[in-house]
């Protein structure tokens, strides 16, 4: 018997914590389908509430250890990151365990307790939004992530697919303790149905959007740096690269796509170092490096002497000078990520717009801003954060923003892109294309910038529109309104995640409504508490 139970713990181990498409793509589906089926079949075994429990937050902290193994890189972040990843974990693990306890033990599973136990695990996945910068990786529903399963997510987002994961799984685990192969027919046609769905809805609108003949055509910009290259860091200033060079680096890569007819040039979360306004570089020998990179270049490329590009006292320009002048250089809109001082001495990670021959840039704040490194939790922090040379923090963007191009478009920094409301609020908006400007570099050579891009893909497809990613290392991609790579830069793992590099894609702009668009997150959640209160008062019932 304990061997059968700890067989049955292992497999569905290795189902959950490698169903995911940044370890396994294939062994998505089945722990979608049957992972967590396996585990409690084997923990129903045990009476007490207790026993379940205590097996469950292992089980599940340990999946999760795996999951997030990538921030284990202490490289650029410190050994605290690991006290992080650890206290993640146990808390995550709690979470599931206390789930697990509502697996009843020699009763039946019934179909008002499958509903509950699913409904409130989707609501503990929603809960974790808003703790401290919010916890926003789902996944649970990230399992269904293939290219079929994906478009269900057009109804109720990914907590939605969380939901339908913990369902289908109870259903399995119905099944396996009823053994009628009724309910085993039931549990295979409701472990499919994602993809039936996922069939006809691709089938429709592929045929939608191969009738429209526009064209988006953009540039995605991959630098390649780690953090100690692109920025000085303390004990690291060996590492630095000059910020002339971090441009010319920029330069050289667009330069051999200067034939294209671009719409949009988009470069990553802060792409150089420097905000935009500071005035540190020579103008001639800015001007110097646009002619060593492209030849004789017309004066009137280079934009007037006055702010935010050049400062008159000191003859200096900055950032913006470099930005609006490779959009005029390219007749292109530009999109950058970079680092903004107001005025009134407020500090904001931001992301810029261009136009060709503009006289000034619009802007978006970062609204979810990482503890620590970009704010400060508790003043406790203080010291540590001191220890890392982290003196000045930035202040969150207070709404969403829709820049004017050639699409409207609505622009996500690094880890907003995983919050589904945040970037939802863009297409309310008014946006027909979303662009996220990311850094991923702070965790090289792990599976960060795979999980990254994976939840990206859902933004896309729950809200039906394209998506554009510029990163800094990977992983830099165009994606269509169906989650569908359109093209990307750089392998999934390892060293190639450092890749620097362009992604020229041509995208249709097909954007089409969905029903996330309407209820948002708010659609699961209340659907959730309606099973919830509905199991509650069945159980009242029945007491009396």
């Amino acid at each position: 018997m304990r061997a059968a139970v700890f067989l049955q713990g292992l497999i569905s181990f290795l189902l959950v914590a490698f169903g995911q498409p940044s370890f396994s793509p294939w062994l998505g589906p089945i722990a979608a389908a049957l992972g967590y089926a396996l585990f409690w079949r084997a923990i129903r075994i045990f009476p007490f509430g207790k026993q379940r429990f205590w097996r469950a937050a292992v089980w599940y902290g340990s999946v999760s250890l795996i999951q997030l193994s990538w921030m284990s890189a202490i490289e650029f972040q410190g050994i605290y990151i690991l006290f992080v990843w650890v206290g993640l974990c146990i808390w995550l693990g709690t979470q599931f365990g206390l789930l697990s306890v509502l697996i009843p033990y020699n009763r039946p599973l019934t179909l008002p307790r499958i509903l509950a136990i699913a409904s409130l695990w989707t609501l503990l996945e929603w809960s974790r939004f808003y703790f401290i910068c919010g916890y926003s990786w789902n996944l649970s529903g990230m399992a269904l992530s293939s290219p079929y399963a994906i478009q269900l997510s057009t109804v109720f987002g990914v907590l939605g697919l969380s939901f339908w994961v913990i369902f289908v799984n109870l259903f399995g685990l119905r099944a396996f303790l009823q053994k009628k192969i009724r309910l085993y027919l039931m549990w295979a046609t409701v472990a499919c149905l994602p993809y039936l769905f996922g069939v006809l809805h691709i089938s429709y609108h592929k045929a939608q959007m191969e009738r429209s003949s526009e064209k988006f055509s953009c540039l995605l910009v991959q630098t390649g740096l780690l953090p100690s290259e692109k920025s000085l860091l303390q004990g690291r200033f060996h590492a630095f690269v000059s910020p002339y060079d971090q441009w010319k680096r920029i330069l050289t890569l667009v330069k051999e796509k200067r034939e294209k007819n671009l719409d949009l040039i988009a470069l990553p979360e802060a792409a150089v170092p420097f905000s935009s306004e500071s005035y540190v570089y020579q103008k001639h020998l800015v001007e110097a490096v646009f002619s060593e990179v492209f030849g004789a270049v017309p004066e009137s490329v280079f934009p007037a002497g006055k702010k935010p590009y050049e400062e008159l006292e000191s003859g200096k320009v900055s950032n913006s000078f470099w930005v609006q002048s490779l959009s005029n250089l390219f007749d292109s809109d530009v999109i950058i990520g970079l680092d903004h001082s107001d005025s009134n001495g407020q500090a904001y990670n931001a992301a810029f717009h261009a136009k060709p021959f503009g006289t000034g840039f619009d802007r978006y704040d970062k609204r979810v801003l990482m503890p620590l490194a970009e704010y400060l939790p508790s003043p406790l922090l203080t010291p540590l954060a001191k220890s890392y040379g982290i003196t000045g923090f930035f202040t969150p963007g207070k709404q969403a923003k829709v820049f004017d191009g050639k699409l409207p478009m609505s622009v996500s920094i690094c880890y907003e892109e995983t919050f589904p409301q945040k970037v939802r609020e863009g297409r309310l908006k008014g946006a027909k294309l979303f662009v996220n400007v990311t850094n991923d570099g702070w965790y090289p050579f792990s599976r960060l910038p795979s999980q990254h891009y994976e939840h990206a893909k859902f933004r896309a497809v729950e809200n039906g529109v394209p998506l554009l990613r510029a990163c800094n290392t990977g992983i830099s991609a165009a994606i269509d309104s169906l989650g569908r790579s359109v093209g990307e830069l750089a392998q999934r793992e390892g060293k190639q995640n450092l890749q620097s590099g362009v992604v020229f894609a041509e995208i249709t702009p097909y954007e089409y409504s969905t029903p996330f668009m309407v209820w948002g997150n708010k659609g699961i959640v209340v659907l959730s508490l309606v099973f919830l209160g509905f199991f509650a008062a069945l159980k009242r019932e029945l007491r009396w």
